[in-house]
């Protein structure tokens, strides 16, 4: 994989160009294609997560605009000097290409920069354009997985922000998955979450389609949680540390998607649609249960209990053993030395896991509106989909970084 200084030297002309992008909220929809309802507890507990996890879909969604800061570096070919605002940048003299949209000059860039209020109307159209193309990306990506199995069925409606489609499949389906992915969409993704269907999913039938899950009932006692039971959360809890496996939650959509990618063989609809399904996946974020039982149940006085702390003691390694997530690794190992796990019982050391959260920052692909760095998410996409973000970064970590 390049390094990200080669990559900036590649793509930052184009990063730069943003600058007139987020001067009006632009590429908001690159962050969630469906923004999780502000008002909704789990649109706020999905925000939340990926402020203290760091979720790599929201974060991936940020490093446009993040990498727009500062001088741009010339990339090879014909470049000519271009004036945004305080800074200059070196572009292609022929211009590029907003993927799915269409080929902006050197000419109208600088028009847009001497008028600052036509360049943000011009972006709010590309902008469009471009979201006009990922749906329709959505719509040939759905048509292929609604003829497929009850799993690819409820993905399917849930690309196309359909919950209550989605629910009323899971309602009936046996697929563990199938009924996670809607009811996390019911409870994140706003829209039609509020509907009847939705009402039927419950944390308790997730909980009896697999009992071999602790998710779900860390869930259950997130919410005892939320409504001050502490009777509940020790019930969920003790049943949590009962169970064997700790399932994925990250990354369900965006994997469903890049399994029927042939579907859409225009690059622009495809990442684009990419883009937004990875929106959708952070709007559906469950790894927010684990800083809950780290920065709550498992902390404080309520160590002091013997059950409790023997509860978390269970829990910490295996999560950390099992998941897939860097911001839950993290919080697993860290609730692991607060409960006293046996340094050879953790999976990963709290140094291995701080490199590979730098290596991650390193390696994650610059998003920018070009077909070019839209390739390369699918590509980082498709990695993180096999192996988790957690799997991608400490298989990127160096000779002699810490790992083992």
């Amino acid at each position: 994989m390049q390094t990200r200084t080669a990559r900036h030297r590649r793509w930052r002309w184009a990063a730069a160009i943003v600058l007139l992008l987020s001067a009006t909220g632009g590429w908001r929809w690159w962050a969630a294609g469906g923004e999780p309802d502000p008002a909704d507890a789990a649109g706020q507990a999905a925000s939340a997560a990926a402020g203290e996890a760091g979720a790599s879909g929201r974060a991936l969604a940020g490093t446009a605009a993040s990498a727009a800061s500062g001088v741009a570096a010339a990339p090879a070919g014909a470049v000519v000097n271009l004036a945004l605002g305080a800074e200059t940048v070196a572009v292609p003299a022929d211009g590029f290409t907003f993927c799915g949209a269409r080929r902006v000059s050197v000419d109208e860039l600088k028009r847009w920069a001497a008028d600052r209020t036509r360049g943000r109307d011009e972006a709010r159209r590309l902008e469009a354009q471009m979201q006009v193309a990922g749906k329709a990306g959505l719509v040939r990506a759905s048509a292929r997985l609604a003829m497929g199995s009850e799993r690819q069925q409820v993905a399917a409606r849930l690309l196309m922000r359909d919950q209550e489609g989605a629910a009323a499949l899971a309602e009936r389906s046996l697929d563990v998955q199938a009924y996670q992915m809607a009811l996390s969409a019911c409870r994140g993704m706003g829209g039609s979450g509020a509907g009847p269907a939705c009402a039927r999913l419950s944390i308790q039938r997730w909980a009896e389609l697999d009992p071999t899950d602790a998710r779900p009932w860390l869930r259950l006692m997130r919410e005892a949680h939320l409504r001050q039971d502490a009777a509940g959360v020790a019930a969920a809890l003790a049943e949590a540390a009962s169970r064997p496996r700790w399932s994925r939650a990250s990354s369900l959509l965006e994997g469903q998607l890049l399994a029927v990618a042939d579907a859409v063989p225009d690059a622009g609809e495809l990442g684009n649609a990419l883009v937004q399904a990875i929106g959708f996946d952070a709007a559906m974020d469950d790894t927010w249960d684990v800083l809950v039982l780290s920065s709550r149940a498992c902390k404080g006085e309520a160590l002091r209990d013997a059950n409790r702390a023997a509860h978390c003691r269970a829990l910490a390694p295996r999560i950390l053993a099992q998941t897939y997530d860097l911001g839950e690794a993290r919080a697993a190992q860290a609730l692991a030395d607060r409960v006293g796990v046996p340094r050879e019982q953790q999976a990963h050391d709290a140094a291995t896991l701080q490199a590979a959260e730098a290596q991650r920052a390193q390696e994650m692909p610059d998003v920018n509106p070009t077909c070019e760095s839209l390739q390369a998410l699918r590509q980082f996409s498709a990695a993180r989909v096999a192996s988790g973000d957690l799997g991608v970064a400490l298989a990127a970590l160096r000779p002699g970084q810490p790992a083992r």
